[in-house]
């Protein structure tokens, strides 16, 4: 009798995390981070950044100003410099923060990209996150969510990703978004925001079998 060998292929996906940003001390995952105010129109804001080693944390300090010639707030804002690794097969960012104020003019940002005729300064793809208050937590902000067409002088987006493709994240930045950064803008208030680390989640992996 004659048999006929079936080749099969199985793909099991296995979903895991990459971290992107620590302040351990880890080689792979400590960036260097510069703070900057806001300098559009005499902005008053001020911010600080700091690494506290004791409890291997990043803080993010300071105050989200009126900026007195727009009568609206400005911005203070941390950014990263560092390899950053490729999350070309995540779903999200994931901050893991505590915000000892009940500010709620939080963004994330990555990458330098540019969206076509976008506004002068709107560098990257940015998001908004509500940080717990009091407490360290996981704040997941799902790729799709980020946009590269923003206004650059509230931080809220003018197109989404959703409904404008040309602002959606690519697969070449994920694979080096070259810098991130957090911002205090658009609202006025003080922040103390405290990081302990910034991951990406469900990052795909599969695994091949022929049998």
């Amino acid at each position: 009798m004659l048999r006929c060998s079936l080749l099969t292929l199985y793909v099991s996906g296995v979903y895991s995390d990459i971290l992107i940003a620590s302040f351990d001390g880890a080689a792979a995952t400590t960036q260097e981070w510069t703070e900057q105010n806001d300098p559009v129109m005499g902005g008053k804001s001020t911010g600080t950044f700091s690494v506290d080693h004791h409890n291997q944390v990043g803080v993010f300090n300071g105050t989200c100003a009126i900026v007195p010639f727009l009568k609206a707030p400005g911005f203070i804002k941390v950014t990263s410099n560092g390899p950053t690794p490729d999350v070309s097969n995540c779903q999200n960012l994931v901050l893991n923060v505590n915000s000892r104020t009940k500010y709620t003019g939080f963004r994330v940002s990555f990458s330098n990209d540019h969206y076509p005729s976008g506004k002068f300064f709107a560098n990257g793809y940015k998001s908004n996150f509500l940080a717990p208050v009091g407490e360290f937590a996981d704040v997941t902000l799902p790729f799709t969510g980020f946009s590269s067409h923003w206004d650059d002088g509230t931080g809220e987006p003018i197109t989404t990703c959703a409904k404008d493709p040309k602002a959606c994240p690519t697969v070449q930045v994920l694979k080096n978004m070259k810098t991130l950064s957090i911002w205090a803008e658009g609202v006025e208030g003080d922040v103390h925001l405290e990081v302990k680390s910034i991951r990406a989640s469900g990052c795909k992996s599969s695994d091949l079998a022929f049998v």
